[in-house]
């Protein structure tokens, strides 16, 4: 849990100081694909606070930043019954379609390179915390015969 709240400090500084790619929005998205149910909320309520922090950083209007990442994740969230969104294609197709809309309606250039980039980020980090989130012990769980 540590760890966790370590990339999310990260990516709100690096965003609101010296990047512009959507990092937040990318941690925030594999954290909802990777938790359960019951922590949906919790992510949701992250995404919130966490934008209303990128707009005071960024002097834009207060909370265009949370309900653009709240809307994001609402509508992810409405696909979870319909497809299976703990998969690498789609943290790649929902990460990459997300920060093209993130970075176009909030004005920023280079639109498909930083999506491009964002993307393969996600699919890392979806990576990383989904063997970090795995059991402890995953590789005997292999070998069992019942």
């Amino acid at each position: 849990m540590f760890f966790l709240l370590l990339i999310v400090l990260a990516a709100l500084l690096l965003e609101s100081v010296a990047i512009t790619l959507p990092l937040f929005l990318i941690v925030v998205l594999v954290m909802l694909v990777i938790f359960s149910e019951k922590q949906n909320n919790l992510v949701l309520a992250l995404a919130f606070f966490g934008g209303l922090i990128l707009d005071v950083s960024a002097v834009r209007y207060l909370g265009s930043t949370s309900l653009f990442l709240t809307c994001w994740l609402f509508l992810i969230l409405l696909y979870e019954r319909k497809y299976e969104i703990n998969t690498i294609p789609f943290v790649l197709a929902s990460s990459f379609f997300g920060i093209i809309l993130y970075l176009w309606f909030f004005g920023y250039g280079e639109i498909l390179i930083q999506a491009g980039v964002g993307s393969i980020i996600a699919v890392l980090l979806f990576k990383i915390l989904s063997v970090r989130s795995a059991p402890q012990n995953f590789q005997f769980s292999i070998f069992n015969f019942h």
